[in-house]
Parts: structure tokens; sequence; C-alpha cells
């Protein structure tokens, strides 16, 4: 394919401050992602391809999905769908890639970059994205509001399993990576948070009767969520044995005639607010017992009566 380099840099300066000559800039093509399945078991459609098309005009390039000022490298100025005739996918539809023109500023600092892709050193990308569908390619189910028994990587009557990808929403960024998750190119997805991730995690594990599917994000919500509930018991636990313990401290002191181990056993079912009262009360009557002197002085009788001189 074959580029007007005039009809290019009117398109780059329509996103530089200043206007760039040919001199100015390093210009390359990049394949950014496709519809066949992924190393994720996900796949977008070509109808999703067209869509990121425009949402991927203008965005930067990064690496590594570091979302830092310094880690910007490049950026897009054109793109366009790519249908090859000839090669089918997996899937049986026409091999379909979503193409990119990418631009950066010519610099001594990044002299290295230019030559390692020259090299094809710097070559895999991977893209970062927002889907609003994502559905089981067995049944069709969405498995964000849905959810299905299908297990993406497993065969179903001699059908691959795996995440089609629709309805695309947003564009964040490209990035240079190491490994992608397309073979060809490479690609992350995020998928819309249109609702709170706790409650949507909550909802699919709850509507669950024979397996889960989770999407990325929410996996590591749910992994992070237990965490922080593994935390909270623990925590938990050991304020229930310290409130345990000061109460067979209380009973020792203020009730020494019950079994304190019965009494304790008795002790284990209830409620953290029920020990905490249980507590107090024990610590105060054993503050009022250490209050009580333990020795009282004897009170001399004065006679009333003649009782004392009675033979």
């Amino acid at each position: 394919m074959t580029f007007d380099i005039e009809q290019e840099l009117e398109q780059i300066n329509q996103y530089t401050r200043k206007a760039v000559a040919q001199d100015d800039v390093y210009i390359f093509t990049l394949t950014l992602c496709d519809n066949e399945v992924d190393r994720d078991f996900e796949r977008f459609t070509p109808e999703a391809l067209a869509q990121l098309a425009e949402l991927f005009k203008g965005k930067t390039g990064l690496f590594d999905h570091s979302c830092k000022s310094e880690q910007q490298s490049a950026r897009v100025f054109a793109t366009w769908v790519e249908a090859d005739p000839v090669r089918k996918t997996s899937q049986g539809e026409p091999y379909t890639t979503l193409k990119a023109r990418a631009y950066m500023i010519r610099t001594k600092e990044n002299e290295a970059l230019i030559a390692e892709i020259e090299g094809g050193i710097k070559k895999e990308v991977s893209v970062g994205c927002a889907m609003g569908s994502l559905c089981c390619s067995v049944c069709g189910a969405d498995r964000r509001t849905e959810g299905c028994d299908h297990r993406k990587g497993h065969t179903y009557n001699g059908q691959l399993c795996h995440d089609v990808l629709r309805d695309a929403r947003d564009a964040y960024e490209w990035s240079f990576v190491a490994v992608p998750a397309q073979r060809e190119a490479g690609v992350t997805k995020a998928f819309l948070k249109e609702a709170p991730m706790k409650p949507d995690i909550l909802e699919t594990v709850k509507a669950a009767d024979n397996g889960l599917s989770l999407s990325k994000p929410q996996l590591r919500q749910l992994q992070k969520e237990i965490a922080q509930l593994e935390q909270a018991g623990a925590e938990a636990a050991a304020y229930r044995a310290k409130l345990l313990s000061e109460i067979g401290r209380g009973v020792t002191l203020a009730l020494p005639q019950i079994d304190k181990s019965l009494f304790l056993e008795g002790c284990k079912a209830m409620h953290a607010q029920d020990l905490e009262r249980l507590c107090d009360t024990l610590n105060k009557q054993t503050r009022d017992m250490q209050r009580r002197p333990q020795l009282f002085a004897k009170t001399e009788q004065t006679p009333t009566d003649n009782q004392a001189f009675c033979i």
C-alpha cells in the first residue's frame, strides 16, 4: 500500500501545535488488532474493528500500557480496516485487521527507538479499549449481564468456546509490548464500568449454578475483595479472642463458683456486641471488688443491758 506524504503531513499537522515537515517526523504502519481468536480466547468482530478504527485516531503510543507522560512515544493519525480476500480465520470469517499509521518527532533521544522499529525489534503492539458487549461464542449470552455455563478455551460439540467482543465504546492507547494477547498484533481489553464492579461480581456469583465466568477486571476485583475479607476476618478473630480472654479473667475474679471453661464455651456463639457488653459488666464487678477492703475493722459493741454481769 502506498501513501501520499503530503496528505499524511496534513493529517499529522492536525495534532501538532506547529506545522512539521517530512524530515521532522518518522512515520510507520501498525497492525493494532484483528478478528482472530487470541491467546485469551477472545476476538473482535469485523464491525467492532471498524468502530475502533474511528476511535483510535489521535491516540497515543506507550510502552507496556504504562500511563505516564514520559512513556508517550508516538501518535496514530490515520486508521483503516483491511480484509484479506483469501485468508480465513478459525471461525471461517475473512481475516480482517485494524491498521494504523503513526508518527513520532525525530529527536536525538528516540534515534534508538526508531532503529529498533526499523530493525523489527519493537514490533508487537497491544491496544487498550472499552467494549460494550462480551458474548459467549457458543450460546451468545453476554457474560457481563447474563452469564452462562460455557468456559473459554473448552470445546463444546467441536466448537471452541471464546468471547466475542462487540460494540466498541472507547479507545485509550496502544503500546509496544513483548508478548501480546493477539498472535498477529496483540490486544488487551478493558470493559466499560457502567455499574460498580463489586455489585456486578456479587450478582454474577449469586446467579451462578454450575460454573462461573468472569472478565479479567472482575477477577482482579474479586481477588482483591477476597483478600480484604480474609484480612478483616483475621482481625475480627483476634478481637474476639481478646474479648474472651477478658471475660475469662472477669469470671475467675467475679464469679469463682462458675466453671470458667464451660462458661467460655457458651460465649463462643455470642455476637461481638454481646461479648463486649458481658466484658464491660464483668470488668465493672471486678473493679468494685478491688475497691472493697479485704480486712474490716471490728467495731466494739457497747453493752446495752446487764448481761455481762449475769452468772
